[in-house]
């Protein structure tokens, strides 16, 4: 419509007017005061006309454009769901307003989800489920989306790794598909970076002994190991890995400082010996220890920075 418009005016602003005699002239000889009348307007008189009814026309042209593009609606933005809690913390981060529905995870504590955002819809990796997602793209967690094919949302799939590649890898893959354009990962690099001017500063590098809720810890090549090299510290676990020592063979580290994690906020099992065992209990009461809250690091996500922070503090508050 509009570019019809455009076409009319210019059109119309174009007009010149090369023959000044009026479609019944040639009839003179029936229509005689007609021709004597015509002989009174001079050829300047007529192109004045013409001006003025040009003029007349393309601001009631231009009126209606204007009216047009005041009316005209915005395209709708990319829409995108998740099918697990690492993606959502990604979604979080870097397409708050992309979202359409999120995962089944989504209003559990583990969720960095504000009340607004616990009230999309919920996805996981069904095939009927799937099916009803209103999205153009569809997150999936490691692993997930073997179906993915089948339906009229375009997959992407997270990678798995543990480390701030990983991180930046994912965050790539998701701007590149919604044509964000923000300074997001810009920002993320520049708290990484200050982390380890941070360290340097700092000198020391203190030993770090992880324990999860249910009295697993982390070893080298794993995400917690990631942050506390980040933060400046040694992670005094020398297994590779994920893996879950004896209550003996916790109270036998001596750490500088101890992380826990999914204390506040984990699931209720009866493997939850860290909380459970009162010599374990007791060993992480006696020495520095600092909580990072659960949701913070499902994966090496977006939360894995501030969690690399939190553990820097902690070490400046060191004795």
């Amino acid at each position: 419509m509009l570019n019809y418009c455009f076409l009319y005016l210019n059109a119309l602003t174009g007009i010149e007017s090369k023959d000044n005699t009026l479609p019944s002239e040639g009839r003179g000889h029936r229509f005689k005061s007609y021709r004597v009348r015509q002989a009174t307007f001079p050829a300047e008189m007529q192109q004045h006309r013409v001006g003025i009814f040009q003029r007349k026309s393309a601001a009631v042209l231009i009126t209606l454009l204007l009216s047009l593009t005041a009316t005209a609606k915005p395209a709708e933005p990319t829409t995108i769901a998740s099918t697990s809690l690492c993606g959502d913390s990604y979604l979080l981060a870097l397409a708050p307003d992309h979202i359409s529905a999120l995962s089944w995870q989504s209003r559990s504590p583990l969720s960095l989800a504000n009340d607004a955002q616990k009230q999309l819809p919920q996805l996981w990796d069904d095939p009927e489920v799937l099916l009803s997602a209103k999205a153009d793209y569809i997150l999936f967690g490691a692993g997930e989306g073997a179906k993915a094919n089948a339906l009229p949302a375009a997959p992407l799939n997270l990678i798995w790794g543990e480390n701030f590649s990983t991180l930046f890898s994912n965050a790539k893959m998701i701007e590149d598909a919604l044509a964000l354009k923000t300074e997001t990962t810009q920002n993320w690099s520049r708290r990484i970076e200050a982390l380890t001017h941070k360290s340097e500063q700092r000198g020391n590098h203190p030993k770090i002994l992880y324990l999860s809720r249910s009295g697993g810890s982390a070893g080298r090549g794993t995400l917690v190991d990631a942050a506390i090299t980040a933060a400046g510290g040694v992670n005094i676990a020398e297994t590779s890995g994920w893996f879950t020592p004896d209550p003996e063979h916790i109270i036998a580290y001596d750490p500088d400082l101890i992380i826990t994690s999914y204390f506040k906020n984990g699931y209720e099992s009866v493997q939850s010996s860290a909380v459970r065992n009162k010599a374990v209990q007791r060993f992480i009461a006696g020495r520095p220890n600092v909580e990072i809250d659960g949701n913070l690091w499902p994966c090496a996500g977006p939360g894995l920075i501030e969690a690399a922070e939190l553990i820097s503090d902690a070490i400046d508050k060191l004795p």
